[in-house]
């Protein structure tokens, strides 16, 4: 496989979605950061990780996901994920990261939950 990530923006209800596609390396951190970065300074409150075209994950790539975490938990922001493979859902519980970014099944339960969840802070 390429070492090449692509990151697409596009709003669904409240949320603004970060389609992923390829691997998330190392290499990814600049894509990834950057869409991030790019839906936040545009406003957005609450963003939606879609794993579903990621092809491969490693540590390095979790440690970029931690960083928007932190990112995002500083400028209030409400970050969820859905598409994760079952084994990377596993991973992702097991180091906690699900506490601080909810995981769902699908992109539509995602807007279910964000939009009960608006009033909350």
């Amino acid at each position: 496989m390429a070492q090449d990530t692509q990151v697409s923006l596009r709003e669904n209800g409240g949320l603004v979605v970060l389609d992923i596609r390829g691997e998330i390396t190392t290499f990814a951190d600049a894509a990834l950061t950057g869409a991030y970065r790019t839906a936040s300074d545009g406003g957005a409150k609450s963003i939606l990780l879609n794993f579903s075209g990621v092809d491969y994950l490693n540590s390095a790539g979790i440690s970029i996901i931690i960083g928007l975490l932190i990112e995002a938990r500083r400028a209030e922001q409400q970050l969820v994920m859905t598409g994760l493979t079952p084994h990377y859902h596993k991973i992702f519980q097991m180091m906690g990261l699900a506490q601080h970014a909810p995981v769902f099944e699908t992109e539509d339960e995602a807007v279910q939950f964000v939009a009960k969840d608006t009033v909350v802070s």
